[in-house]
């Protein structure tokens, strides 16, 4: 069950041969920040055999106004808590790369983009949980997502999908195509 954002509900529609091969499922709402991720996240991972989470940027984009990095990180802390109280692996994403240039480019998120992945390295090395590590497939130097892989800054097109799936599955354990 890949559960989080339009990033994730965009993923199971351009990658959509790839989800059915694997019998991935996504639970993406286009929008949403983690604390709404966190309170749909039981519902949604009900006949889940696993969890791959990927939140966060909404939350940095400041959708629903600002988010301290903490609350970002207490809300991935309860999904990790419900995830395993449920007995699902869990595997959480690194937040994509971005600077927001044809979006919010004034929020200029990089930095926090790098402390919440930070966060979230440390996090996985200290637990049960998975990292998958998205940064080194899609972003430049500065940490932006490459410009190729992107219509509007954030949101991955086709190549970008593309960039990360064998990375997904590769974490997953699943053989890349």
């Amino acid at each position: 069950m890949f559960i989080g954002d339009s990033i994730t509900a965009a993923w199971g529609v351009v990658r959509a041969e790839t989800f059915a091969r694997h019998g991935f499922v996504t639970r993406g709402v286009p929008g949403e920040t983690s604390a709404q991720i966190r309170a749909r996240f039981l519902r949604d991972t009900a006949d889940a055999r696993g969890v791959h989470l990927l939140c966060g940027i909404n939350d940095i984009a400041e959708i629903g106004g600002p988010v301290p990095d903490r609350a970002i990180a207490q809300n991935i802390i309860t999904m990790g808590r419900m995830a395993f109280a449920a007995g699902l692996p869990l595997t959480i994403g690194t937040v994509m790369p971005s600077d927001f240039w044809g979006w919010r480019p004034e929020l200029r998120p990089v930095a926090r983009i790098r402390a919440l992945n930070g966060w979230l390295r440390g996090y996985c090395a200290a637990g049960p949980a998975r990292l998958v590590d998205y940064g080194p497939a899609l972003a430049t130097a500065e940490g932006a997502l490459r410009r190729d892989l992107t219509d509007d800054g954030i949101h991955l097109n086709g190549a970008g999908y593309a960039a990360v799936e064998p990375v997904m599955l590769r974490a997953l354990g699943a053989v890349p195509d």
